[in-house]
């Protein structure tokens, strides 16, 4: 097992990156239909915006950080906001990064309160095309497990346990300077 984890290491070394600044924002855009027995069916649009930037080592290794917005009816509705450091791995268009969230908070549609103290993360992967030699487009996957510790209403905290996970497609654009 190590033999194949020193293989690897050893064949992504000898491609390294050029060093550069790395802004790759990243959108997924869903639709889905909701029926819950004690109300009406309805239509929910459901859009991720992430925003990573950093700065790629001649190595390959990638610093930075991430802003990223999940929200519902865009900017209409209710949504959550989550800011970290990343750190990860980019060459030739491949991206893997990982985020530890310092901040976030889930505000709810009717605006009667919102969800804090998070604690979480986040792992993107991504393989982006060559556009032109500073921009690239391609697919991402992203896993996101996420949790909240209190519910303020006016002000006032109070302890809740909210946890969430998931994978999410997304498009990514790279740019590098």
């Amino acid at each position: 097992m190590s033999l194949k984890i020193a293989t690897l290491l050893f064949l992504l070394s000898m491609n390294s990156a050029k060093a550069a600044y790395i802004f790759t924002p990243s959108v997924t855009y869903l639709q889905q239909t909701q029926n819950d027995q004690n109300a009406q069916e309805t239509q929910v649009t459901f859009t991720i915006l992430d925003f990573r930037m950093g700065y790629v080592l001649e190595s390959g290794v990638y610093l930075g950080g991430l802003y990223s917005i999940h929200d519902q009816e865009l900017f209409q509705g209710g949504s959550d906001s989550y800011l970290g450091p990343s750190v990860g791995y980019y060459n030739r268009g491949f991206l893997i990064a990982g985020t530890y969230y310092v901040y976030g908070e889930r505000d709810f549609t009717s605006g009667s309160g919102k969800l804090a103290k998070v604690k979480g993360y986040q792992i993107d992967i991504s393989y982006a095309i060559p556009v032109t030699d500073n921009f690239l487009l391609g697919p991402q996957l992203t896993y996101q497990n996420v949790s909240f510790d209190e519910l303020q209403v006016t002000g006032v905290g109070q302890s809740v346990e909210f946890k969430r996970s998931g994978v999410s497609p997304l498009f990514n654009m790279t740019f590098l300077f």
